[in-house]
């Protein structure tokens, strides 16, 4: 015969928290808040008065086919997204020029967004730009973020202070005497990249080809050209934010396949520097600000 419990056996529930257990319950939760809130304001406080204006440096030697290597040597210095508009910092940019010049690079390549959303500020900008040289000349192409703010008064603005815009344009160079050509797009994202136009192909052997074009991922489109030794771009900011062991938080359009640093396929490169400059938020974590300073060296 079963045993049936009586209605005074019944199996107890669990006594209710007591109210000190609930006040040291709701104590704990308010300091793990405070906590994960105090790291949360430290770590954008870092991110914003000090990694966003640690410089860094970055030396980078790219290898060229056997065929190109009279160009080993060559020195280009790049540096992309200045974003001025959005906070106008002249004495960090005038820092930034001066470390460039510091260099000694032979060619000197801007990759675009000067600007975020307003290209007057181009005109102070290009105030501290002018101050650029390099042997082969400086050399600039228009970002996504230029052109929707103005591309021609971008332009203008550049070239008044002595800089060279390519938009879809090619300029022949030399370095020892070996002539290499030196292209410059407009913006993928935008539509304004004419590859064919800038590099019309030729019957006869054409010099070996550096591009410079805003967006790193049109590298997919063009790497199969055997003429194209070296793709320079910015965009990506390098992810601006990045999480440990993770990266790149968020990564735009054309720039999700080439975030930071050199990359080779078939027997091209792209390099992609981080840029110096920030959008909203102005903050970089695990992801400083980039001065690219790239080598061609031989093969082998």
């Amino acid at each position: 015969m079963k045993n049936i419990s009586k209605p005074d056996e019944r199996i107890p529930h669990p006594a209710p928290y007591s109210l000190a257990k609930m006040k040291l319950f709701s104590r704990r939760a308010a300091l793990r808040m405070g906590l994960l809130g105090g790291v949360g304001t430290t770590s954008l406080a870092y991110g914003n008065l000090i990694e966003r204006h640690q410089v860094a440096i970055e030396k980078v030697n790219c290898p060229l086919k056997e065929e190109h290597s009279d160009l080993a040597g060559l020195r280009i210095a790049m540096v992309a997204d200045f974003h001025f508009d959005e906070l106008q910092e002249d004495s960090f940019v005038s820092q930034c020029v001066e470390t460039i010049n510091a260099q000694q690079a032979d060619l000197i390549v801007l990759c675009g967004d000067y600007v975020s959303h307003d290209s007057k500020p181009v005109e102070p900008l290009a105030e501290h730009l002018r101050k650029l040289e390099a042997p082969l000349g400086v050399y600039a192409v228009l970002g996504n973020h230029d052109h929707w703010a103005g591309a021609d008064t971008v332009t203008r603005l550049l070239s008044d202070a002595g800089i060279q815009v390519l938009r879809n344009e090619t300029e022949t160079l030399s370095y020892h005497h070996n002539p290499f050509q030196l292209a410059g797009l407009g913006s993928v994202w935008v539509g304004e990249a004419q590859y064919k136009t800038a590099l019309p192909l030729s019957s006869t052997s054409s010099p070996p080809v550096i591009l410079a074009v805003h967006e790193p991922d049109f590298f997919d489109r063009v790497c199969n050209d055997p003429r194209l030794i070296l793709q320079l771009s910015g965009h990506t900011h390098g992810g601006q934010v990045c999480a440990p062991f993770f990266g790149a938080m968020r990564l735009p359009s054309w720039g999700k396949n080439y975030i930071s640093g050199l990359y080779r396929r078939q027997d091209s490169h792209v390099y992609v520097t981080r840029g110096i400059g920030t959008l909203f938020p102005h903050v970089r974590f695990c992801c400083p600000p980039e001065i690219s300073l790239i080598t061609l060296t031989a093969a082998g």
